[in-house]
């Protein structure tokens, strides 16, 4: 079958093949709470090129949407389903069928396409676990760091749904498209305020005002790569005690603290949790449909060699609004 594939002698080379083996041969058996799809849209984020392959397995792509072929004797889906969701770390959402843990994925509701359904996954279950950890709740007051990419533009969409008061940070350039995008026109009594990072003026006024505002920082943009640190800077904007800083990316200093357990007061760092995945995709369906709005799809390509080569060189190139999808008809 075609797949997309960890190659290389670091084993982050990422490779199309259409020779991969099928995960589930015709003799073989699912374990409990495993289905396998036929897979008709997956979505990549940075994580899928910065796993390695000791970590990541050989497949590639996390996010997924499909159609039920195989189920296992104990499971409420049936052939036929179509569902969307995360598939797990040595899968590969990148390939013409996967096998997907029951708990990690849900019925695809009509009103979202497969394309649509697979730019949920990771960009919107972090975004929602990172908020319950921030406590964000009807009139939080939320800031969401790289508003206008999947990650962030998900936290975005999230929070207002959630009806929280919601400040994004991105580029000028991209404000009405965030907007746009955000559901705000759906919600009464509640703020989207954008501040540009690249007017410096505007940020330093931003800081000086909003000393120890904020219930919750989602820090989309620290660490993602090319230098970026927020942290000590809007670490400060966070109400005392009880405000949290969410932070989803970091350098070797950050993940050390993050494993010895020594991140500062109020500061986390966070993996998207494979837990209970199935009630939160129901969750973050129902929030979006309360705003109309969609997951915003940056590129849409065939399933192909070149095309897996232009999405993540599309991808690395760090000016993604939204999200990259493959469509494998």
């Amino acid at each position: 079958m075609r797949a997309a594939i960890r190659t290389g002698l670091l084993g982050t080379t990422i490779a199309f093949t259409k020779d991969q083996p099928h995960p589930l041969p015709d003799t073989a058996e699912l374990k409990p709470n495993e289905i396998l799809i036929k897979v008709k849209s997956a979505a990549i984020n940075p994580v899928d090129y910065k796993l390695p392959r000791f970590i990541g397995g050989k497949g590639v792509g996390f996010d997924v949407s499909g159609v039920v072929e195989r189920v296992c004797a104990t499971t409420d889906f049936s052939v036929g389903d179509n569902v969307f969701g995360r598939v797990g770390i040595s899968s590969g959402s990148l390939a013409d069928y996967a096998i997907v843990s029951t708990d990690r994925v849900a019925k695809k509701p009509e009103w979202l396409s497969f394309d649509e359904a697979a730019a949920i996954g990771v960009a919107y279950l972090t975004g929602v676990h990172a908020f319950k950890l921030g406590s964000v709740k009807e009139g939080s007051s939320v800031l969401v760091i790289g508003a206008s990419g999947g990650c962030g533009l998900a936290g975005i969409q999230l929070a207002v749904a959630m009806k929280a008061n919601v400040v994004g940070i991105c580029s000028g350039k991209n404000f009405d498209f965030v907007r746009g995008e955000s559901g705000i026109d759906q919600m009464e009594n509640i703020n989207l305020e954008l501040v540009d990072y690249t007017d410096d003026k505007a940020m330093s006024e931003f800081k000086q005002k909003n000393v120890g505002k904020f219930d919750c920082i989602y820090d989309t943009a620290t660490g993602s790569g090319h230098g970026e640190n927020y942290v000590s800077s809007m670490a400060k904007l966070l109400k005392d005690v009880t405000g949290e800083y969410v932070q989803i990316n970091g350098g070797i200093a950050t993940l050390m603290r993050y494993f010895t357990g020594t991140m500062k007061p109020q500061q986390n760092f966070f993996f998207t949790s494979d837990e209970d995945n199935q009630t939160d995709l129901v969750e973050i369906t129902r929030l979006l449909k309360s705003t109309g709005v969609k997951p915003h799809i940056d590129l849409l390509k065939p399933f192909d060699a070149d095309s897996v080569a232009e999405g993540f060189e599309h991808l690395k190139g760090r000016r993604t609004k939204g999200k990259i999808v493959f469509n494998m008809e």
